[in-house]
């Protein structure tokens, strides 16, 4: 029998090089950004809409069925310890409880918002077919610093923010969180409270050289940016300073919502 665990959190706050870290664990499959919560809610708006038509005892199958769900789309993972990565686990941890009948345990990771406009920044200027330009473009807005960090947050940062927050106070015990700078900067450390966490043997003693990107998306190009999932093979950070690259204006406004564990 496999055992589940789930990894969140904010984007570009290190979840592809952490699930790329523990993937090298010989017992642990992190998956790249997973499409199983997504199915699980299709499954739910499906079985609510025809049990207005058809008789059938939905609490059975649909329990059953979000079961089927997770058992098949991992079946051919052959090892016993899964990761599954979606940002939105972190909101829905009654969900994961009541299907695989575990305690649930989720990862999540963060860093300051302005860090992660910055971090984002960065690739947009690189990609000028960017899904934040051609949101802003579609819109009929001007593309500047200011357009780009508001579309940013609106749009890209602040749901996963928002669930983040939800889960932290209503189900807090459920979640580890990781902050960017500690698993960049205190990998072993990070490494042992996770194994503590998930009560896993072997997670501090993992390499931090020569990483292979085993959570890179295949369809980048989906997303709209590229090398969006792109780590290097050595744990370090190169990150541009946020105040200099936004500012102190947009820095103080973004900073407001910084999470605070």
């Amino acid at each position: 029998m496999k055992q589940f665990y789930f990894l969140s959190g904010l984007a570009r706050s290190g979840s592809t090089l952490l699930g790329s870290i523990l993937n090298q664990h010989p017992s642990v499959h992190v998956t790249p950004t997973s499409p199983l919560l997504d199915l699980l809610n299709y499954a739910n708006q499906a079985l609510n809409t025809v049990q207005q038509q058809y008789t059938f005892d939905f609490k059975t199958v649909s329990t059953d069925i979000y079961v089927g769900l997770f058992e098949s789309f991992n079946q051919r993972v052959s090892k016993p310890i899964i990761i599954d990565k979606h940002r939105g686990w972190v909101k829905n941890i009654p969900v994961i409880e009541s299907v695989i009948k575990q305690t649930p345990k989720v990862l999540c990771t963060y860093r300051p918002i302005p860090e992660v406009m910055t971090s984002f920044l960065k690739l947009m200027d690189k990609d000028p077919n960017n899904f934040i330009d051609a949101h802003l473009l579609k819109d009929g807005q001007k593309i500047n610093l200011a357009n780009r960090c508001e579309c940013m947050w609106t749009s890209y940062i602040r749901e996963i923010h928002d669930a983040i927050t939800f889960g932290l106070e209503f189900n807090r015990e459920h979640i580890l969180m990781l902050s960017y700078d500690a698993i960049v900067y205190d990998t072993r450390t990070t490494l042992s409270k996770i194994g503590k966490f998930l009560e896993l043997d072997g997670l501090s003693s993992l390499p931090l050289e020569h990483i292979t990107n085993t959570c890179a998306e295949a369809k980048d190009e989906a997303w709209g940016l590229k090398d969006l999932h792109t780590i290097r093979p050595t744990v370090k950070k190169t990150s541009d300073d946020p105040l200099e690259v936004l500012g102190n204006k947009l820095f103080e406004h973004y900073s407001q919502f910084n999470l605070v564990p």
